[in-house]
């Protein structure tokens, strides 16, 4: 949950309304059907199958997607395509419908390509992105128009584990950070139950949920990049917030600067370790009281008298409400780890 905390999002549906099938695999949400706006599609067509889904598969490769036209016209041909994912936020329970994340957005690539041929094989500058993607072809004076849907097969948590250790050689400290942050945050989940990618409430993606650095299309979509973008950007930016928060008073130790890396990692608010100028160390911020239950949430308890600051009469306050908070963050992921 990073910033305090998100699958192509679900398509209005026009009538008439297609469950679309690509080799005898379709979307097997409970409940869920891919459907596809039939007006998007025009002309004649080899491959492949109009409103067609295609899946990016668990090692976060592209699928092979061929398309072809059928016509008499002669090449060139104008190739163009267009690919868009709408951003929409998971509830927490899976099979559910998504709901509008706190910022909007739509992730979106295109690209063009004039060519003697009349198949394409889909490449979409070789990113590995899903969503719904639109193809049109220029022939002569005909148009030919071809709408699929691309989703994504869940990794596992094996195998986002082995991809995090090929990164220990020059980044232990974060992998193992973030191996932690990915049990807290999805559970080495990816990706939600419609086989996108999750997305919180505050625009979190993924495995690690981040939310700054804002993640680039393929970050979101393609699970291995996504990796390597919470070790080597997100977590080494927080943990370089960190560093120069504790180095204001020396020493430190490494559990002091991973800890506080998890507070900047969930939004900065209140620290994990305050100095403490009378003895002159780090000492644990005790002006915040963590609720259990939560797993970020506590309550600022400056001024209150020590009888006053237990979890039991905190919830019983009708003036203090808990809040997000990093500090509770970072200890909730050290009690559970």
């Amino acid at each position: 949950m990073s910033e305090q905390k998100t699958g192509a999002a679900p398509m209005k549906p026009s009538k008439p309304a297609a469950k679309a099938e690509n080799a005898g695999t379709t979307n097997k949400v409970s409940g869920s059907v891919v459907k596809c706006e039939v007006n998007l599609n025009k002309g004649e067509w080899v491959s492949p199958e109009s409103c067609a889904v295609f899946y990016i598969d668990d090692e976060a490769t592209f699928p092979t997607i061929d398309f072809e036209i059928k016509t008499e016209e002669p090449g060139p041909y104008e190739w163009s395509w267009v690919i868009k994912w709408v951003v929409q936020a998971c509830p927490q329970k899976p099979g559910k419908k998504r709901f509008s994340a706190l910022t909007a957005k739509t992730y979106q690539a295109k690209g063009k390509h004039t060519s003697e041929n009349k198949k394409w094989t889909a490449d979409l500058n070789s990113q590995v992105i899903g969503g719904d993607l639109s193809v049109v072809v220029k022939a002569g004076t005909t148009t030919f128009k071809r709408k699929v849907t691309i989703l994504a097969k869940e990794p596992g948590e094996a195998k986002v584990i082995t991809e995090l250790e090929k990164l220990t050689g020059t980044h232990a400290a974060e992998v193992s950070l973030a191996k932690r942050i990915f049990k807290q945050e999805s559970r080495f989940r990816h990706f939600y139950s419609d086989e996108a990618p999750l997305v919180s409430f505050d625009n979190g993606y993924g495995l690690g949920q981040a939310t700054k650095p804002v993640p680039s299309y393929e970050e979101v979509w393609n699970w291995k990049e996504h990796v390597k973008y919470i070790v080597k950007t997100v977590i080494v930016e927080k943990r370089g917030f960190a560093k120069d928060y504790l180095s204001k008073h020396k020493p430190y130790t490494d559990e002091h600067l991973d800890t506080e890396t998890l507070v900047y990692y969930n939004g900065a608010r209140d620290h994990y370790y305050i100095w403490n100028s009378k003895d002159k160390k780090w000492v644990i911020n005790d002006e915040v009281v963590c609720d259990p239950d939560e797993s970020n949430k506590g309550w600022k308890v400056t001024g209150l008298k020590s009888a006053d600051k237990t979890v039991e009469k905190l919830r019983e306050s009708e003036t203090l409400k808990p809040k997000y908070t990093g500090r509770c963050y970072a200890e909730h992921i050290k009690n559970a780890n």
